[in-house]
């Protein structure tokens, strides 16, 4: 499947600064803690010891270093490591600046200080470039794990954008970045050790001298000032705007030293791949005798219903593959006698046995056609049962695409969801079966789920985003949209909703967050036309909050009057 053009014209834009008033500083940092067999230009660190710009700091199997910059930026060197520090430039005045720094081998652990919050801190590997926007990562030559902030990974074959928690393999050769993705088993765990001083070491500090004391001269030493703190230190304690993303995380956070950490998570939307989405499906489905099908060119008299069901969308940007698995329920009346009670669709495969049967292009910008094997088997079925002919496409939509196509999708002024990780768009599939033509045609909104224990027990939180769905009304069908708020109490588990603007149709209602789940679920009253209007939907990570985004489905229903979609929102 070949993509369109529009999905084909998204290019990567990167600002550089202006270096006005900006000093390079001859000295760029101190070392804050050494164990030995840690050198810089050959020469042995010491404790509270000068980092010079351009320094190559080199460690043996039981050797590491710690650096706390200027602007207290913290890296940790580990075992068997060559770093260089290419590049380091800080205006204390502003608080901006530039790092860049050149990892030859080993491993090392970022935590950002005032320059990673203006994006312009940067760790190249023989694989790999790594930009670090306000947040913390560890990095290899064959890896990188964003803890905190976000962090884009470059290699000569693609680019892919990691969230907290997120986690990416540079297999270099020219290849692209994996999919972010978990990392693998205990690996953060495993790192965050190596990182660590062994037994029998002391970080620089003489046995038996780590009195309160000494320890707050050390770090004055190494800071520069009487009350100097090291980023870095191993702090049991959490930034308070975040509650942890994941077990992996929580462990890395307790090396991140809190005061540093509050401002360093930018609310920036960040596009970003994903290996697998979760989500939700809504649209109408119609069916026609076969002999007066669309396929025939006599639509003749078909029948109509709403759909509503769940989505697994899966993304591999490695070999290019998109995967989408829909699975919904038809409801029908009595006169939808013509219609099936349920279906389930494919798009794409990620299997690399089969033809991919469509394509990736960014996180933003991916679509697959029918799921259709080399032996000419197709994987979707209706009422569990196979359809033969079958056509179609799933697709991403875009802010702009939703914009550029807005009075086809029925957006006008309506302004689409500003989600950071949660993607939406538009899919239809047409098939025969038996004496049965079915066409199914809608959304889909897809996620990245957070643990039930993620969800806040306390406080209020506002969201706001778009629903967007397929309406007949009286014999025409079309598209509509709306701006879509809900307003969660946490404490009260509850949600006040309101969906503006759909086909002329205001709504308004209430949802009750479902016990031990992420999920939601309620009713809306209409002020038109007798019309209500069904949700159901589940909280979604985003860049600031495991609970930052939603999405669900929604049905609406009235005299002569029914429909499907979607909706999608971020937290303001």
């Amino acid at each position: 499947m070949r993509l369109s053009g529009w999905m084909i014209g998204a290019a990567a834009l990167f600002a550089a600064g202006s270096g006005a008033n900006l000093a390079v500083a001859q000295e760029v940092g101190k070392a804050s803690a050494v164990n030995p067999a840690a050198t810089a230009n050959l020469r042995t660190i010491s404790i509270g010891e000068s980092i010079a710009h351009k320094e190559r700091i080199k460690t043996t199997d039981k050797g590491s270093v710690q650096i706390l910059f200027i602007d207290k930026t913290s890296m940790t060197v580990g075992p068997n490591s060559d770093l260089t520090i290419d590049e380091y430039v800080y205006d204390p005045n502003s608080g901006t600046g530039k790092l860049a720094a050149r990892l030859g081998k080993g491993a090392l652990r970022f935590v950002g200080g005032q320059i990673s919050h203006t994006g312009d801190a940067e760790i190249k590997t023989a694989a790999a470039t790594v930009g670090i926007r306000g947040g913390v990562a560890m990095i290899g030559t064959g890896f990188v794990f964003a803890g905190y902030g976000s962090s884009t990974v470059t290699t000569p074959g693609g680019t892919v954008t990691l969230g907290a928690g997120e986690f990416t393999q540079t297999p270099g050769a020219g290849q692209p970045p994996s999919p972010p993705g978990p990392p693998p088993p205990n690996f953060v765990q495993n790192l965050v050790q190596s990182f660590q001083s062994a037994p029998g070491q002391s970080g620089g500090a003489g046995q038996g001298t780590a009195s309160r004391g000494n320890v707050q001269r050390a770090e004055a030493r190494a800071t520069g000032t009487p009350n100097g703190s090291v980023a870095g230190s191993l702090t049991p304690q959490v930034p308070t705007p975040l509650p942890p993303i994941n077990q992996n995380a929580s462990t890395l956070n307790q090396t991140i030293q809190t005061s540093t950490q509050q401002t360093a998570v930018e609310k920036t939307a960040t596009q970003q791949a994903s290996g697998t989405l979760f989500g939700f499906i809504g649209g109408l489905m119609t069916t026609w005798l076969t002999a007066s099908s669309p396929t025939s060119g006599n639509y003749g008299y078909g029948t109509v219903g709403p759909f509503t069901g769940t989505a697994v969308v899966g993304v591999d940007a490695v070999r290019r593959r998109v995967q989408a698995n829909f699975d919904g329920t038809v409801a029908h009346d009595a006169n939808g006698n013509y219609l099936p009670g349920s279906f389930s669709y494919q798009f794409g495969f990620l299997d690399p046995n089969e033809d991919p049967q469509g394509g990736y292009y960014d996180q933003s910008n991916f679509a697959a056609g029918p799921a259709i094997r080399r032996n000419g088997a197709i994987v979707s079925t209706i009422d569990d049962a196979p359809i033969t002919n079958q056509t179609g496409a799933m697709v991403t939509i875009s802010r702009e695409m939703a914009q550029q196509y807005g009075s086809a999708l029925g957006f006008g002024n309506i302004q689409p969801c500003d989600c950071d990780y949660t993607k939406w768009g538009f899919w239809s599939s047409g098939s025969n079966q038996g004496p049965y033509y079915d066409w199914a045609h809608g959304f889909w909104v897809a996620g990245r789920p957070p643990t039930a224990g993620e969800v806040p027990l306390s406080g209020q939180a506002s969201y706001v985003g778009h629903a967007v769905a397929a309406i007949q009304n009286d014999g025409s069908t079309y598209y509509a949209a709306g701006v879509f708020n809900n307003t969660v109490n946490f404490g009260a588990r509850t949600g006040q909703v309101s969906v503006t603007g759909l086909d002329g149709t205001n709504y308004a209602g209430q949802v009750s967050l479902l016990s031990g789940t992420t999920g939601f679920a309620g009713s809306l009253a209409g002020d038109v036309g007798s019309r209500n209007m069904a949700l159901v939907g589940s909280f979604f990570r985003g860049v600031s909050s495991p609970v930052g985004e939603m999405g669900g489905s929604l049905g609406v229903s009235g005299p002569g009057y029914l429909g499907a979609g979607i909706f999608a929102a971020k937290m303001k």
